[in-house]
């Protein structure tokens, strides 16, 4: 019995997922409405990822449809003015970064803007056309600020006069720039400090790796502070934190092996949190900080990236000034990768 509910079930998954790949077919009746597919009243946000690579890539960023009433309307020519809609991206998320438009360019037949940033495209179905798809190429992803999200609003405002303007008529692109590496991930395993044995492991953590270069990402633990580099751990039953202490990870993009680690708050080049100012650190090679914390790889450790994205990584806090020899702190972790940031 279980298995013919199986059969069942499988042949209506079937049947439904052929459903969604045929065209409606036309009527004689109702109204032609122009939407964007995936989008709502007010919008919805799609994200979407590009390699931080310096090559062009092209992408599909708005897909409008054309909702023909019957044959006579779909065989005549319709067009549509789809604003920039820079305030639909505040409105999803202040933190957004509107996409220049010296970052990108259009591409698309039948797709047209002008007025720049805050404009309007101008898409042109032409007789017999139901899709339309407006497009743009990035020459060089590594324009892009990399730790942020960039965002780019479409919103239908007009059609031609024998269509009517769907509820699903806004959509708010997310785009961001990530190597390969950048994602969310599980970090889980043992600690130890030499100095302070009450210093012990308090529980899983959850990780984002945030591209800043082609094989490097900044360590963010998203549990301390609202997401800040660092690292959590027990004091005697109570959670606390190295100041001043967190991650700058590095990928040998031939191996997929670690190829280095430094302390974020050593590196200069970084912006503060509230975990300390890396403008006093030391910068390369060492990346101290200014309580004198590296971080240091454990070349004992497999290192590297696993055919399921997680990765296995041991590593050392060092501190001459508190261990004069050797590591202060060990760390022995897998970082499950849950899926993209």
């Amino acid at each position: 019995m279980k298995s013919s509910i199986l059969v069942f079930l499988s042949l209506a998954l079937g049947f439904t997922a052929c459903i969604k790949k045929e065209v409606t077919p036309l009527k004689d009746e109702g109204s032609t409405f122009v939407k964007v597919m995936g989008g709502s009243s007010p919008a919805t946000v799609q994200s979407n990822a590009i390699d931080f690579v310096p090559t062009p890539q092209t992408f599909t960023v708005c897909d409008v449809r054309k909702d023909a009433a019957n044959a006579a309307s779909l065989n005549r020519a319709t067009t549509v003015t789809i604003k920039d809609d820079t305030a639909a991206v505040r409105a999803a998320n202040p933190n957004y970064l509107q996409l220049p438009t010296n970052f990108y360019t259009l591409v698309g037949s039948g797709v047209t803007k002008s007025g720049g940033m805050g404009g309007n495209y101008t898409v042109t179905f032409s007789p017999g056309d139901f899709v339309k798809e407006i497009q743009i190429t990035v020459p060089n992803a590594q324009l892009l600020n990399p730790s942020r999200l960039y965002g780019l609003g479409f919103t239908i405002t007009e059609v031609s006069a024998d269509s009517k303007i769907s509820f699903e008529k806004s959509i708010v692109v997310e785009i961001g720039a990530k190597n390969s590496w950048d994602g969310v991930y599980e970090m889980s395993g043992t600690f130890t400090d030499v100095v302070f044995p009450a210093f012990v492991y308090l529980g899983a953590q959850q990780y984002s790796l945030i591209t800043i270069s082609a094989t490097r990402c900044i360590v963010r633990n998203d549990d301390l502070n609202g997401g800040i580099p660092g690292y959590i751990f027990s004091n005697a039953g109570a959670g606390t934190y190295y100041g001043s202490y967190g991650l700058v990870i590095s990928f040998d993009p031939a191996t997929n092996k670690i190829s280095d680690l430094h302390n974020y708050y050593g590196d200069p080049s970084l912006p503060a949190t509230l975990g300390g100012n890396p403008a006093a650190g030391t910068g390369p090679p060492l990346y101290a900080s200014a309580n004198g914390r590296r971080a240091v790889l454990d070349p004992s450790g497999v290192n590297a990236v696993q055919s399921n994205k997680d990765i296995v990584i041991k590593h050392w806090l060092v501190q001459p000034s508190v261990v004069p020899n050797g590591p202060r702190s060990f760390f022995n972790e897998r970082w499950k990768y849950l899926g993209p940031r």
